[in-house]
This record gives structure tokens, sequence and C-alpha cells, in this order.
């Protein structure tokens, strides 16, 4: 990290440049938009407390993704966690999507297990490499490869079955 930068502009600019993805990583595990919500709070208090760990931007990054899933992961196994809203009471702006079909297409996906889930949506919609998601996950590239390839396929049965191919 630039020792010139104050260690508020670089709390300020990593919200800024990264608070919507940590929030999707959130909503894709918990499926709750409050839930995502605190746990985007958790992941930044976390930042403010470990910032002098980080070494420079790609580090930031995969933290915070890292950081992101295990706190969303906390969330959805702890005791607390009393009531689920299903995604179909969801609005459509709060998953930052502008079209029915892409809410959808976002929705099935947050159906499959979350071990496809995740890394479906790091490499579709946060188009992240797969050597990135792999760090950020802590497994191998070809673990992620492969729960890519079985993702698409789970993925591509839900959507035949719902006849969402026309």
């Amino acid at each position: 990290m630039d020792e010139k930068i104050s260690a508020e502009n670089f709390i300020t600019d990593a919200v800024n440049t990264y608070s919507d993805t940590v929030y999707r990583i959130a909503l894709n595990i918990t499926h709750n938009p409050q839930d995502a919500f605190d746990v985007c709070q958790d992941v930044f208090i976390k930042l403010i407390k470990h910032k002098d760990k980080i070494e420079n931007a790609d580090h930031l990054k995969a933290w915070l993704i890292r950081v992101s899933v295990n706190c969303s992961k906390s969330l959805v196994s702890s005791a607390h966690r009393t009531k689920v809203i299903s995604l179909s009471e969801v609005k459509e702006s709060e998953l930052a999507y502008n079209s029915e079909t892409r809410l959808e297409l976002c929705e099935t996906v947050m159906r499959l297990p979350e071990k496809y889930s995740t890394v479906i949506y790091l490499f579709y919609y946060e188009d992240m490499k797969i050597s990135e998601i792999a760090r950020s996950l802590g497994l191998t590239e070809s673990a992620v490869k492969l729960r890519l390839s079985r993702g698409r396929e789970k993925l591509k049965k839900i959507l035949e079955k719902e006849n969402y191919y026309g």
C-alpha cells in the first residue's frame, strides 16, 4: 500500500470501488438483501482493522472477495438467523439488473448449490478469471474449472426443465 495515501482515503476508495461487488457476493450466498448489507458492513469494518496487511490493489480485491464469502457463510450458518426472504420477494432494483430475463437467470444461478453459484457468479457477473477465483476462494484452478463445468450443467438442466429456452 502506498504510504502517501491516508488510511481514510484508502478505505473510502475501497468502499467506492468494491462495495457493489461485496454486496452482490453476499446476496448470492445469503439470498437476503438485509443480510447482504450487514455482510458489507462487516467486511469493510474488517478492512479497517486489517488495512495494514493489504499489499496492493490485486491483493485488496482478493482479500475482500474471500472475506465476503467467509462472512456470508458465517451469517448463513449462524444460529441467530431466523428470517429468510425468498428470491421472489427481492426487488429487481436491489439486484442491480435492468432486465427481467437477467433477474430470472440470476435467481436461477442463486438456486444452485453454493459451491457452484459462487464460482458462476464470480466468473460471469464479476468477470473474474479462473486464476483469480481460485486465489480468492482458496481453491485450485482445476477445482474452479470443475465447479464451473458442473454448475453450468446443473444450470442447463434447471433452465431446460423450466422451459427457459422457449
